[in-house]
């Protein structure tokens, strides 16, 4: 188990459960987008779904956790840093054979941390110009993060 808060714990599935579980619903999800200008924070996926593919931070959202509270969580996880909130970009769907996730786009801002990748990821780098293994939805996102000048210059 573990923690959320003072108060909560956040159970994690096991995979014999979580893999029945994708056969038939859909995950909600949280994405990151991390700017340094117009460069764009990607971590390299080392587990299915997209192994091998570059991607944004980001996780599932856990049973009685608050939508902002799994961003926190996410970068403290798999980033080892801590962010706010800059705009909520909107949802976006992902359909493949593997998971469908409806996904939350969030732009944030670190506000601490030193930088790391955890289990999940390979490697770390801040792109200009967007690799092609990229997920096909986190390109989207960050696309329209770009169009709506919700990076720092």
């Amino acid at each position: 188990m573990k923690k959320q808060s003072k108060n909560q714990k956040i159970r994690i599935a096991p995979k014999k459960e979580y893999d029945n579980f994708r056969k038939y619903f859909a995950f909600s999800c949280v994405d990151l987008v991390i700017f340094d200008g117009k460069s764009v924070l990607l971590t390299k996926r080392t587990m299915d779904p997209y192994k091998g593919y570059w991607h944004l931070p980001g996780s599932m959202v856990h049973k009685n956790e608050k939508i902002t509270d799994t961003v926190k969580r996410s970068a403290k996880e798999e980033l080892n840093l801590d962010v706010r909130v800059v705009k909520f970009l909107g949802f976006y769907e992902s359909l493949d054979k593997y998971r469908h996730d409806i996904s939350h786009g969030f732009v944030v801002s670190v506000a601490g941390g030193k930088m790391n990748t955890d289990y999940q990821s390979s490697d770390l780098r801040f792109f200009e110009r967007l690799p092609r293994q990229l997920v096909p939805h986190h390109r989207k996102m960050i696309t329209d993060a770009l169009k709506a000048h919700l990076y720092v210059v």
